[in-house]
C-alpha cells in the first residue's frame, strides 16, 4: 500500500483551534498551538480578551493549518488491539491497512499484543518511533508462553519477555493459571520495570475471577472486557443449562448475556468487587465495542464504513463459520439479542459506578472482531462510554491521559501542555457534543443557506510525535487498497 506518509516540518502552527487537553478540565479557545522538535513549544491564548488585554504573538510556522472551528484533542490510544501479522485477516498488506485507520481516526498509541508475533510487533514500534513506518505508537504486550505451569515457570517468563523488549504482559489465563502465578507476574513486571503491567482477559472457563486479579497484580494489572468481574460477585456458578459448552461459541456468547443478569441480583457484592478494584489500583479495560453485535446483529455487519473501508479478506473473516472465534451467528435469536441490550444496561451501570467511584478506566476496542475495523470501532467505544453516562470531556481523558499513565508514559500522560510530545488530533467539528463528528466517513450537516446538504467532519489530521498526518489521504490509501482486492 502505497500513499500518505508523516511529513515533520521545523515549525507547524495549528491556529485559532479549540482544545481539549485530556486532563478532564473544560475547552478553550481559540489558541494557537506551536509544534517544533516533535513537541508542544508554545500554546498561545488567542481568544478576545487575551487579544485585547495581553496582546500576544502569534506563531509563524513552515505550515500552518487554519483550524477555525475545529476541536484538537490529545492524540487517542487503543488500549486493546491485535494486528493481524501472522493470518491474512487484512489482506496482504494488514499492519499498515490497520495503522493508516488508526491515524486516521485520530489514534497515535494502540497496545498490542503479539500472539507470537511480538518480535515483529517490536520492529514496528521501533520503525514507527523512528517515523519511518505509516504508523501509530506502539507499545507492545509479550504474548504469554501457555507452556508456563508453575510458579518458577512463570517468573522465567517473565525473564525472557523483558529480555525480548516487551512494555507488558497479556495473558488469557487457562485453567492451570494460579493466583500465585499472577501475582508473580506481576511483580516480575514491577520489578523488570514494564511500563504497561499486565492485561488479562479472564476467561469464563478460567478457576480465576476479578477478585483473584486484584488481589495478584494490584495497580499493575488491567481487566480486559466485560468478563470476572460478575463472575467474582455471584455465590456460586453462572446458571448454565446442562448441556451448555464453553468450547461451542454460541453457547459461550449466549449464555454470557445473562451473566450481569444473574450478578445484578447482588447488586452489593458487585459493588463491592468493584471497590476492591478501585482500592488496589486494577484498571478497567471494558471494551464495550467489540460486542455490540450481539445486541444488533444486523446494524453490526451493515455499518456504512464496511463497504469502502473493510478490506474483503477481513470481512470474510467476520462472517459465520465453524471453526473460526468470534464467528458464531448461525443461530442468533431475538431472545439473545434483548439479553445482550440488557446486559448493556447493567454492565453500563457499573462501568459508571466503577468511573464515579475513583476507578481507571482506559477505552480499547478488541479490534479486528466482530465487524468492528480499525479506527472506527474506538470512537464508537467513545460514544458508549457516554451511553454509560459519562461527560465526553470524562471520556476523552479516559482515551487519552488516562490510557498513557497505564501504559507508564509520563509525559503523554500530563496531555497537551507547553514541553510535552506532540501528539494530537485535529477534528473537523466539537467531538464533546458529537462524537460522531470523528468517524472517517464524518457527519451531515446543513450549510449556511440551511437548504444545501454538506458533508464535513471527520479528524482532518493526525499529529504523532510532531509529524503530520493528513487522515483523508489515509482514508483514501484505505479505500484504494479495499478496491484493490474486492
Amino acid at each position: 500500500m502505497s500513499g500518505s506518509k508523516g511529513v515533520v516540518y521545523r515549525r507547524l502552527v495549528i491556529r485559532d483551534a479549540m482544545l481539549v487537553n485530556g486532563r478532564g478540565t473544560p475547552p478553550y479557545g481559540p489558541v494557537d498551538i506551536l509544534i517544533e522538535s516533535g513537541r508542544v513549544a508554545e500554546i498561545v491564548n488567542v481568544d478576545a480578551i487575551s487579544l485585547n488585554r495581553y496582546k500576544p504573538e502569534r506563531p509563524e510556522g513552515d505550515r500552518v493549518i487554519e483550524a477555525k472551528g475545529m476541536y484538537v484533542l490529545p492524540g487517542l490510544v487503543d488500549m486493546h488491539v491485535h494486528i493481524n501479522i501472522a493470518d491474512d485477516k487484512c489482506g496482504p498488506e494488514g499492519p499498515e491497512y490497520a495503522y493508516k485507520l488508526f491515524l486516521a481516526h485520530g489514534v497515535t498509541t494502540i497496545r498490542t499484543c503479539g500472539f507470537g508475533t511480538d518480535e515483529q510487533l517490536l520492529e514496528h514500534k521501533r520503525l514507527s518511533a523512528e517515523n519511518k513506518i505509516t504508523a501509530p505508537n506502539l507499545a507492545v504486550l509479550g504474548s504469554w508462553p501457555s507452556e508456563a505451569h508453575t510458579v518458577e515457570e512463570a517468573r522465567e517468563a517473565v525473564k525472557k519477555l523483558k529480555e525480548l523488549g516487551v512494555d507488558g504482559i497479556k495473558i488469557i489465563p487457562r485453567p492451570h493459571v494460579t493466583p500465585e502465578m499472577l501475582q508473580v507476574m506481576a511483580e516480575g513486571a514491577r520489578e523488570a520495570g514494564l511500563p504497561a503491567g499486565v492485561a488479562i482477559h479472564i476467561a469464563q472457563s478460567s478457576e480465576l475471577d476479578a477478585l483473584d486479579v486484584t488481589y495478584a497484580g494490584l495497580d499493575k494489572i488491567s481487566i480486559e472486557h466485560t468478563y470476572g468481574i460478575p463472575q467474582a460477585a455471584l455465590p456460586g456458578t453462572q446458571d448454565f443449562p446442562p448441556d451448555y459448552n464453553y468450547s461451542d461459541e454460541v453457547d459461550r456468547f449466549r449464555w454470557d448475556g445473562y451473566i450481569w443478569h444473574e450478578a445484578d441480583l447482588y447488586e452489593d457484592d458487585v459493588m463491592g468487587v468493584l471497590d476492591t478494584m478501585i482500592e488496589n489500583g486494577t484498571v478497567w479495560n471494558p471494551t464495550m465495542v467489540v460486542y455490540e453485535a450481539h445486541r444488533d446483529y444486523e446494524r453490526a455487519k451493515n455499518m456504512p464504513w464496511h463497504s469502502r473501508y473493510t478490506v474483503r479478506h477481513l470481512w470474510e473473516a467476520f462472517s459465520p463459520q465453524p471453526g473460526r472465534h468470534a464467528t458464531h451467528f448461525f443461530d442468533w435469536k431475538t431472545s439473545d439479542e434483548i439479553a445482550w441490550k440488557e446486559k448493556y444496561q447493567i454492565w453500563m451501570r457499573y462501568v459508571r459506578y466503577f468511573f464515579e467511584n475513583g476507578g481507571t478506566l482506559t477505552a480499547g476496542s478488541d479490534t479486528a472482531f466482530i465487524y468492528q475495523i480499525f479506527g472506527f470501532a474506538l470512537i464508537r467505544e467513545l460514544e458508549l462510554f457516554q451511553e454509560a453516562g459519562i461527560h465526553p470531556i470524562d471520556v476523552v481523558k479516559i482515551a487519552t491521559t488516562n490510557a498513557h499513565t497505564c501504559l507508564g508514559d509520563e509525559e503523554r500522560s500530563l496531555g497537551v501542555m507547553k514541553g510535552v510530545p506532540a501528539d494530537l488530533c485535529i477534528v473537523d467539528g466539537n467531538p464533546l457534543d458529537n462524537f460522531k463528528v470523528m468517524y472517517g466517513t464524518g457527519v451531515d450537516r446543513y450549510a449556511e443557506d440551511g437548504v444545501t446538504m454538506t458533508r464535513g467532519g471527520g479528524v482532518r489530521y493526525t499529529i504523532k510525535g510532531g509529524a503530520l498526518f493528513d487522515c483523508r489521504e489515509l482514508l483514501a490509501d484505505v479505500e484504494m487498497y479495499v478496491n484493490e482486492h474486492r
